[in-house]
């Protein structure tokens, strides 16, 4: 498991048609997915969910029939297998949609229906905010009122409901048996915030981790190889705490920290970042491994965050490729999409995989307009898959490192050092060691390095004797 693709199958491939991604068009590429070195595809959410994003569920057992159905899903996956690719599933179970049959029903009073949401029992609760920007977080249905802490569109259900553990134990037992190798849970520390004793947002972290605690079992009782992610935005010390319960926790502060260093091409604060936001790493027995990431569904893209900027992107790869973890990059980065997020209008960075120089095509995607990612701009496929130089392969090839130094994955960082505009990394795994570089400087940098080194991106020339790291470049000299 080196590298994982994170795939939002609606802008992908359309194998029916429709210009909606689907299933059928993303068995149509996996040949391309595995060609570019990856090892995972991290598929977001797929359920039936009136939402293009996919996140507020209304059938927890049922495929959105706009991407497909259970044979084409099962078939997806197979392929999938057949070409060592494992899948893990994005499955949002802190909240559904108000249109789901459980929430319906929990409206009319049915039992045990309206256990499994928190409806208003203190009108003091209404008082009670969001944690991170102060919005309510309570909605008036029909004069009923439900819990709601990501907006109407998504009533949260209520886990004090020991009924609602049983049914969601069901639902992994589901897609496990689908096929699936895992999954990515989506508001990991959500599933226990508001104090029903207080009337008031509250994370109750050993709640919540005794909650996935179970569910992780299960699902390892069935599948023990099973693979989750959390995505827990916190201070350290929290992270620690769940991701050790899953194996795999992304790591948000390093994704900022990495991404706003490079941008100011500022070592002093890239060193600080990778003692800061990998204190893991530097320890040889682990808990869990860090999920290693710059852009997601809901950031705005690499190119986008470095102001446009293609070779900070490609060095903010390069880095980001060289830690212990497991890494994990967005549809579409390959091509150096743009697009940038806003969090009430947050289509841009979800926008089609542009395939064609003109934009159409079969496979191609046209559920909504090109507003970033314009035909004829050369950031297609078609127009890069055959030039040496252009983004997509220069980034491939930054993959192509990261697939032959598997051993990176767990590798412990011994020490992060700078000189000038260079950050030195020395690293260790159990048979090789490595010292890396980046330049962060505009100017090519001398460097001692010996003929095997490997260029991880950039060039790395020799002059009197001398070797010298291009601007903006990495490499690593590898010893046994």
């Amino acid at each position: 498991m080196c590298v994982f693709y994170e795939l939002y199958i609606r802008s992908f491939c359309d194998g029916n048609g429709d210009g909606i991604g689907d299933l059928v068009g993303a068995e149509q590429k996996l040949d391309y997915l595995a060609g570019l070195g990856i090892e995972g595809i991290w598929l977001l959410p797929i359920l039936q969910s009136p939402a293009y994003h996919g996140y507020s569920v209304t059938d927890f057992f049922s495929i959105n029939p706009i991407y497909g159905n259970l044979k084409e899903l099962r078939s997806f996956l197979a392929s999938a297998h057949r070409r060592d690719l494992k899948v893990i599933l994005d499955l949002p179970i802190n909240h559904t949609s108000p249109s789901h049959e459980w929430f319906l029903r929990a409206l009319d009073g049915e039992r045990p229906y309206r256990d499994w949401y928190l409806f208003l029992q203190n009108e003091d609760w209404l008082k009670a905010r969001r944690h991170w920007d102060g919005e309510k977080v309570w909605t008036n249905y029909s004069g009923q009122w439900a819990y709601t802490l990501f907006g109407p569109g998504s009533p949260d259900l209520n886990y004090e409901s020991t009924s609602l553990w049983q049914q969601m134990k069901e639902v992994l037992t589901f897609w496990l048996s689908v096929g699936f190798d895992g999954f990515r849970f989506d508001a990991a520390k959500h599933i226990f915030d508001f104090s029903i004793e207080k009337g008031i947002c509250e994370y109750q972290h050993s709640r919540n981790i005794a909650f996935w605690k179970e569910m992780t079992s299960h699902c390892r009782s069935i599948s023990p190889d099973s693979i989750f992610v959390s995505e827990v935005w916190d201070d350290a010390r929290i992270v620690d705490l769940y991701s050790a319960i899953f194996g795999i926790g992304f790591n948000f502060p390093l994704a900022e920290d990495l991404k706003s260093a490079i941008a100011k091409k500022d070592p002093e604060l890239l060193v600080i970042s990778l003692k800061t936001d990998l204190n893991r790493c530097f320890r040889a027995k682990r808990s869990y491994e860090s999920g290693l990431f710059l852009t997601n569904h809901d950031m705005s893209r690499l190119v986008s965050s470095m102001n446009g900027d293609r070779e900070l992107s490609l060095l903010s790869m390069s880095v980001m490729l060289s830690l212990p973890g497991v890494p994990f990059f967005y549809y579409g980065e390959e091509l150096g999409m743009e697009g940038v997020y806003n969090m009430y209008f947050n289509e841009e960075q979800l926008e089609p995989f542009l395939w064609y120089e003109n934009g159409y095509g079969p496979g191609q995607t046209e559920w909504k307009a090109l507003g970033k990612n314009h035909p004829h701009s050369g950031v297609s496929y078609e127009a890069q898959e055959a030039v040496d130089d252009s983004y997509y392969m220069r980034f491939r090839a930054i993959l192509e490192f990261r697939k032959s130094n598997p051993w990176l994955r767990f590798a412990t960082i011994k020490s992060v050092k700078r000189k000038e505009t260079l950050i030195m990394l020395k690293v260790a795994g159990e048979s090789k060691s490595a010292n890396i570089l980046h330049n962060l400087g505009t100017k090519k940098i001398a460097v001692d390095l010996n003929a095997d080194v490997q260029v991880i991106n950039g060039t790395v020339s020799r002059y009197r004797n001398k070797r010298y790291l291009g601007a903006l470049a990495s490499a690593m000299e590898v010893t046994e």
